[in-house]
């Protein structure tokens, strides 16, 4: 998945070593109350800048909301975010989902959204255009065909 897309994945966690170092720590070294990766975190410091070392746990989303907000944002996400294509997917209520987008636009020059809206604001497009390409857009069904089976008369029959 990483190299179809031209990237190099590395993962030094996963070496054999590590995870047996990992493996042979007490508990009380891995976790300390709520700190987690407590050893690690600890060997980290004076390389690892402190408010690396301190901030809170944070999930990795791709694509991130952002992308889809901006001046530079694919012409796709108004139309998924009409009025008409809400109405007509009929999952979400049109009126939030565009006082959503509303509100992420005006704070897009401010940074980061929340992890609510920006969860919602991913979810909602992905959902979107899920329906335009799989529903909206699918091609009307055709008629069945006919199979007919043509047997060589020429074969003799068995007995």
């Amino acid at each position: 998945m990483l190299l179809a897309n031209s990237v190099e994945g590395r993962f030094p966690f996963l070496d054999k070593d590590v995870v047996a170092l990992a493996d042979s720590l007490p508990a009380s070294y891995k976790l300390r109350v709520l700190d987690e990766k407590h050893v690690l975190k600890k060997a980290a410091e004076g390389v690892v800048p402190d408010e690396i070392l301190a901030r809170k746990k944070q999930p990795y989303r791709a694509p991130d909301a952002l992308s889809f907000i901006g001046e530079d944002a694919p012409d796709y996400v108004d139309e998924a975010f009409s009025e008409p294509a809400l109405r007509d997917a009929n999952v979400f209520e049109p009126q939030l989902v565009i006082q959503l987008l509303r509100k992420c636009r005006a704070r897009n020059r401010d940074g980061q959204f929340s992890n609510s809206d920006n969860m919602a604001l991913v979810g909602v497009l992905s959902t979107q255009l899920l329906h335009r390409q799989l529903i909206a857009d699918r091609p009307e069904e055709r008629r069945a065909v006919e199979l007919r089976t043509d047997i060589d008369k020429s074969t003799p029959k068995r007995s």
